[in-house]
């Protein structure tokens, strides 16, 4: 009958319905349990070698966002059936800003690196503390400069004022070129900093930064995105009223 599918669920409160997300073919052959447990073994093997606390794991990723909002709207509203069509505001700016996050194991975070579209920059443009990185690429996208730069600029230092003894530290970050340049390298081995490589095509489950901070960064950005379109939309409509009286 028709509801039966609602009395089926009822009745199995452990079951529920769920829209599944597309994955790659790749990531779904590479993201298995030997390799999972082949990457927590190496992981411990060299973190009880070096003697590393977990005070000095950290996870590095970037996050691309455009500063404004493409027109997919998940969010229903309750709207009056003679109000058609309905239109929401939102930005048409949707150049691509690249942040650059690093966590701790300990619950911590490292200040970000931020990479906006762009050929010329002037550090009067930006008044942030010294220790975020602000540069610029022509597509708002990070390259191996750039991301040897925030390595050196930004997480050497912060890293290293987090230190709590003599030991190594340890940064574990995916297989995307820019991250294992000869510059970060060198960088690496000269500050005693060892970097650990995620398996490829698995980030979506064993980047940390991936699973649990990037989607509530994205959810926060939507919001802010939609406050300041809602903002715009109130101060149209007080400009469209004094026009009508004036």
């Amino acid at each position: 009958s028709r509801k039966w599918l609602s009395r089926f669920l009822a009745r199995h409160q452990e079951l529920r319905l769920g829209k599944p997300s597309g994955l790659d073919p790749k990531r779904a052959q590479a993201f298995n349990e030997a390799t999972v447990e082949r990457h927590f073994e190496l992981l411990r093997k060299v973190m009880e070698e070096h003697g590393i606390p977990w005070e000095h794991v950290y996870n590095m990723d970037e996050k691309g966002i455009q500063r404004g909002r493409r027109n997919v709207e998940q969010v229903k509203y309750i709207l009056h059936r003679s109000e058609r069509p309905v239109y929401k505001l939102r930005s048409a700016n949707l150049e691509l800003v690249t942040i650059i996050e690093c966590v701790c194991a300990n619950g911590g975070s490292l200040k970000p690196g931020f990479i906006f579209p762009g050929k010329e920059f002037h550090k009067e443009w930006f008044e942030v503390d010294p220790e975020i990185l602000i540069c610029m690429s022509p597509n708002g996208w990070t390259d191996d400069a750039l991301c040897a730069e925030w390595f050196e600029h930004s997480f050497i230092p912060q890293a290293n004022a987090r230190r709590v003894s003599d030991a190594p530290i340890l940064l574990i970050y995916d297989g995307h070129g820019s991250h294992a340049s000869p510059r970060l390298v060198e960088l690496a081995l000269k500050s005693n900093i060892h970097l650990f490589c995620l398996p490829p095509h698995t980030t979506h489950k064993l980047q940390p930064l991936d699973v649990g901070v990037f989607a509530q960064l994205s959810n926060a950005w939507k919001k802010r995105c939609d406050a300041v379109c809602m903002e715009t939309n109130r101060e149209m409509r007080k400009q469209d009223v004094v026009r009508e009286y004036m």
